[in-house]
């Protein structure tokens, strides 16, 4: 890291590891299902509603999220998200009944988007100058993959030893405790650590305008080409980071891997994730952020079509090893990049709240809609060739994604030229 990011590395770190974490909490459940069930006393079906009600929220938070962002300070808006997504895990140690449970899932909703990701998104642009975008958000995504790496083994670790020594139950609770302390001492590091860019950098009539939320940059956003072409990338490769999970059972159904070897395919993802986003944001800063998006685009399209063609046989199973690698760390190098190109869109730190707006609810949409249409592909053509069609999607939005880059690179023309005027002069610079 260089310049300005170089002097923010301490908040970076603690921005990736909060962006990480404060989803522990609403996800654990998945990870400790049947324990999870028994501890609450709950039914699959009430289990899954827990994971609806925040879904609606997250969704309807997305909506009011970016005026959040722009309407308070940053780093109000993450120490509370932080420290209300704590209080509220600690409130799970009482074993309330489910209309509890419910409550809490849906206010973690609030709490982890709302208030949370937009000031977040903010956060992490504020800590590079446009030229350490790519790093910026290359470190920051790639931190978040270490993170859950760590978090994962040490936490599987700790549940381990309570249930070894006492029961299921308490090693439940001592999950909850640990993610809860987390939540809070990470809002707390945040409250001292991070400084609101506004504080020193912008004037008394700028500072004071941009804790507003304006209409009038909303609509202007809106009527630039530029936000519904970043629309789209995001909405094509986050379609690809919500259904990879499908390679899972593909590998097992075509390619007749063990459970085991299907599993571990799984966790590879995470193991990618930081490879992908650590390259994207070194290799985007060089290169240019687009011209790092338009890589992952033909990698992740190389991927699946050897997904799609590669025979289903078990003496494949290496290249097929291959080819979902190239998948994993595109797609998460492609995840990277979502905000890192709102540079070449010429968009200012202080509207990021607003411009994320369109952004987070048309491209994060898909969470919505890939799953029914992977469920409708697998329902009609059933085994294999179910999963082919499926992928066969994901392939035509990735050739979508990689179509609009290319339209992109044009609209930003000259925005890319001055970034990259500026790129050789800090190179000149740090050789003299």
């Amino acid at each position: 890291m260089e310049a300005k990011l170089k002097k923010n590395t301490a908040t970076l770190v603690i921005l990736a590891v909060s962006g990480a974490l404060i989803y522990a909490l609403p996800y654990f459940r998945n990870y400790y299902y049947d324990v999870f069930l028994d501890a609450f006393h709950l039914t699959n079906t009430q289990m899954g509603t827990l994971g609806s009600a925040y879904g609606v929220c997250c969704l309807i938070s997305y909506i009011f999220g970016g005026f959040c962002a722009d309407r308070w300070k940053t780093k109000y808006l993450l120490t509370i998200s932080l420290v209300a997504t704590g209080l509220l895990g600690f409130t799970l140690l009482l074993y309330p009944p489910y209309p509890v449970l419910l409550l809490i899932h849906a206010a973690w909703g609030i709490t982890s988007i709302m208030t949370f990701w937009g000031a977040l998104v903010k956060a992490v642009r504020s800590l590079g100058s446009e030229n350490e975008q790519g790093k910026a958000f290359g470190f920051f995504e790639g931190g978040r993959g270490v993170t859950n790496i760590i978090q994962s083994a040490v936490i599987l670790g700790i549940f381990a030893f309570f249930a070894k020594h006492m029961s299921d139950k308490m090693a439940l609770s001592a999950v909850i405790t640990v993610y809860s302390v987390i939540c809070l001492l990470l809002g707390l590091m945040i409250m001292m650590l991070y400084k609101d860019p506004d504080q020193a950098t912008v004037s008394p009539e700028d500072r004071e305008s941009s804790k507003t939320f304006d209409w009038a940059v909303l609509w202007k956003v809106l009527k630039m080409p530029t936000t519904w072409l970043a629309t789209i990338l995001i909405f094509t490769s986050y379609a690809m980071i919500i259904s990879y999970y499908y390679i899972t059972p593909y590998a097992t159904a075509a390619f007749g891997a063990s459970t085991l070897i299907a599993a571990a395919l799984g966790y590879f993802s995470q193991y990618c994730r930081p490879i992908g986003s650590f390259s994207a944001g070194i290799i985007g800063d060089r290169i240019g952020v687009s011209n790092m998006v338009l890589i992952g685009y033909i990698l992740l399209a190389l991927g699946l079509v050897g997904l799609i063609l590669l025979p289903g046989k078990a003496s494949f199973i290496l290249m097929l090893l291959v080819f979902i690698g190239i998948i994993y760390t595109s797609m998460y190098a492609l995840q990277a990049m979502h905000f890192a190109i709102l540079v070449e869109g010429d968009y200012p730190v202080e509207s990021t709240g607003t411009v994320s707006m369109p952004l987070m609810i048309i491209g994060y949409s898909g969470e919505i809609f890939m799953p029914i249409i992977a469920g409708a592909c697998l329902d009609y053509w059933g085994g294999t060739a179910g999963y082919k069609v499926f992928f066969g999607i994901l392939l035509g939005l990735a050739i979508i994604g990689f179509i609009t880059v290319v339209i992109w690179q044009r609209v930003t023309k000259e925005k890319r030229r001055e970034i990259a005027l500026q790129r050789k002069l800090s190179k000149e610079q740090a050789l003299t």
